[in-house]
């Protein structure tokens, strides 16, 4: 998994024309920088300190390594095609809310932007597909298990700390390694 990374890292430092040990880490300890922050859910400065760089420079390289990974998962219409070539005729949309800190932010109507009046807590929803070809059987538990899946493994998706705006970019982050996982 952290190999995985840090190649992606490394191509993309290659691509941007970035001079070799001009980082403050280098490709597999900013991978372990990331990867702990999805595994751990801990905090960004905590985890920046650890590795012995600034708090901002340990949010540029986690962002950085979220969005590499969010680059490469699939859109709606590739994920549906793909299960239109597998011979699936049912798929399962659901939604789960994961939790984050209040931002500040208000809708047209003046409320929280950011606050899930169902959950009664600042939270985000995340939507997501899940696959299923027996018709009508646990469907529910389906799309249940899929998020509970995602959210042990990457507890980040348990209680986001950065901009919940993120938490769709976080969602698809964390779903490319959750396959690359297997």
């Amino acid at each position: 998994m952290v190999e995985f990374l840090a190649r992606l890292l490394a191509a993309h430092r290659r691509r941007i024309g970035t001079p070799r040990g001009s980082r403050a880490l280098g490709p597999f300890r900013q991978a372990v920088l990331v990867l702990r922050w999805f595994r751990e859910a801990g905090c960004v400065h905590c985890l920046a300190r650890e590795a012995g760089i600034s708090q901002a420079t340990g949010y540029r390289y986690l962002h950085e390594g979220i969005d590499l990974l969010a680059a490469r998962a699939p859109d709606l219409h590739e994920v549906l095609a793909r299960c239109r070539e597998k011979g699936m005729t049912h798929v399962v949309l659901d939604g789960t809310l994961i939790s984050c800190d209040r931002v500040a932010g208000a809708t047209e109507r003046g409320n929280d932007l950011w606050y899930s009046g169902k959950a009664k807590h600042f939270a985000g929803n995340m939507q997501f597909i899940a696959a299923h070809n027996k018709l009508l059987r646990g469907i529910r538990s389906l799309g249940e298990r899929a998020a509970a899946e995602l959210k042990q493994r990457w507890r980040a998706l348990q209680h986001v700390t950065i901009s919940p705006s993120r938490i769709g970019t976080i969602a698809k982050a964390a779903l490319v390694l959750n396959t690359s996982w297997r």
